[in-house]
């Protein structure tokens, strides 16, 4: 049984990697956001491609960073649990935000789901109530573990599943010499099922709806399969294509034949020498290309897959076979804090251009922007960064252009890539590095592109996000603000 508290102590890690995450830095950042502990220590191949849209990675490191979680407002009529429940979405970002409460931590990595802010660390795993920092429970006996949430859809990218109503479990993974002990913990505390895998089956990963993946070599070429921790039974299996010429820049920097796997942006994506494989959740297999690529869910069953690469390259909508559904061009540009109206809109970096897709593939505008970030959707306005740091703010609709912030000594626009983002219908926030180090937050009206207000903070911008209409910070204590 759990063992309750009514006092705070936390920790928090996340990728302090500021340089990965520059849009111009020599071979882009690392895409690996999804789930699992083990997973984390290797690096995807696309870790060498550009990487658009605003990641906020979490990597367990072993330092201690902070969360800032905005108090939640009395009121919850049906806007405000839309914006609790979306990337980036904060009930009031009109004034700076104070401090309320703080708690510590001593290692791990966080999620949120609903309202439990989760933290696994060498005393243990701990839920917390995230509007008052107040210690729900404890399971000491999970101290050290890798434990992270598993969703039960694909409706979100597993990166974001922190406050999308999507996750249900959470699963704690410990490793031993040949075996992992795999748990599934229910959001009271409970440890609900717990298995034990092979570790021959490959580095296991926490996958969507309660499973751990696991991807392996053997006489036959590859494999991928599903352990369903509740039930100890394996969910799928997939073969896997193993190519021996074409895939050559899979092998760069592959010990002895391991394969990973990954979940990301609603896609499971195994790799390692001669094997570049992208399946659904369920494990079938959308694409298996020659060529770096990424594949994104989009949310009805489709799947657009980019080039890694160039913005010039093709873009492709594939069902879950694998048909193309329809064709473009460019690199897909995910992320974006957003609240609880927004234009659905698929984004495509042409280089000079941005291209609004409907859903259908049926486009929605052009502009004349060299975007390489988006920064805020709303059903008013798409914020983005341009290649030379600008903000700019596109009408959602028609893609003109409402007004711009240019990078300049009485400027605020931000010099530096965003490392963070929110949204709250009115006003937008935008963090990045500061001159004298540490970050500066930076909210803008959303409709004038004017300042609202500013704060310097120290630490590492990339932590800042929203999460469950909360915000949160990193690099000192858990800071609950009002």
């Amino acid at each position: 049984m759990p063992r309750r508290r009514s006092q705070q102590t936390v920790t928090f890690v996340l990728d302090d990697s500021a340089e990965e995450n520059d849009l111009d830095a020599p071979g882009g950042p690392d895409p690996a956001g999804g789930q699992g502990g083990p997973a984390r220590r290797g690096r995807s191949p696309q870790t060498r491609r550009r990487r658009a849209g605003l990641v906020l990675g979490v990597a367990a490191v072993g330092v201690a960073l902070a969360v800032v979680l905005v108090d939640r407002a009395s009121t919850q009529d049906d806007t405000h649990e839309a914006i609790e429940r979306t990337d980036g979405g904060v009930l009031d970002l009109s004034h700076a935000p104070r401090d309320l409460w703080s708690v510590t931590t001593d290692g791990g990595t966080p999620f949120v789901v609903d309202d439990l802010l989760v933290v696994p660390g060498r005393s243990g795993l701990a839920g917390f109530d995230v509007g008052t920092g107040t210690e729900s429970w404890r399971l000491d006996e999970l101290a050290g573990q890798d434990c992270s949430a598993s969703t039960e859809s694909t409706a979100g990218s597993t990166e974001s599943a922190v406050g999308d109503g999507t996750a249900r479990f959470v699963v704690c993974l410990e490793t031993a010499a040949d075996e992992v002990t795999a748990r599934l913990v229910s959001l009271d505390g409970s440890v609900v099922a717990d298995g034990v895998l092979d570790l021959a089956a490959g580095t296991p990963t926490v996958g969507v709806g309660g499973v751990v993946l696991q991807a392996s070599r053997d006489a036959a070429g590859a494999v991928v399969r599903a352990t369903d921790v509740r039930t100890g039974e394996v969910a799928w299996e997939q073969r896997l294509t193993v190519r021996e010429s074409g895939l050559e820049w899979t092998c760069e920097g592959s010990v002895g034949g391991v394969l990973r796997t990954e979940v990301r942006s609603g896609v499971v994506t195994v790799f390692g020498c001669g094997v570049w494989s992208f399946l659904t959740a369920d494990g079938l297999v959308v694409d298996e290309p020659l060529a770096l690529t990424t594949v994104a869910a989009l949310g009805d069953g489709t799947f657009l897959r980019s080039s890694g690469t160039a913005v010039a390259g093709p873009a492709d909508a594939l069902a879950a076979d694998g048909t193309v559904r329809w064709t473009s061009e460019g690199l897909l540009l995910e992320g974006g804090a957003h609240h609880g109206t927004t234009q659905d809109l698929i984004l495509l970096d042409q280089g000079d251009a941005l291209l609004a897709l409907h859903p259908g593939g049926a486009t929605a505008w052009t502009a004349q922007v060299a975007a390489r970030q988006v920064l805020v959707r709303t059903a008013d306005v798409v914020i983005v960064q341009t290649i030379d740091r600008e903000t700019v703010a596109l009408d959602a609709v028609t893609g003109d252009e409402r007004w711009r912030r240019v990078v300049g000594p009485l400027s605020d626009a931000l010099p530096q890539r965003v490392g963070g983002t929110g949204a709250d219908g009115a006003t937008a926030i935008l963090v990045g590095p500061a001159a004298s180090g540490g970050y500066t937050v930076v909210a803008l009206d959303q409709a004038t592109g004017d300042v609202r207000w500013t704060q310097e903070h120290g630490g590492d911008p990339e932590a800042f996000l929203a999460a469950d209409g909360r915000l949160r910070f990193d690099r000192s204590a858990i800071t609950g603000l009002g």
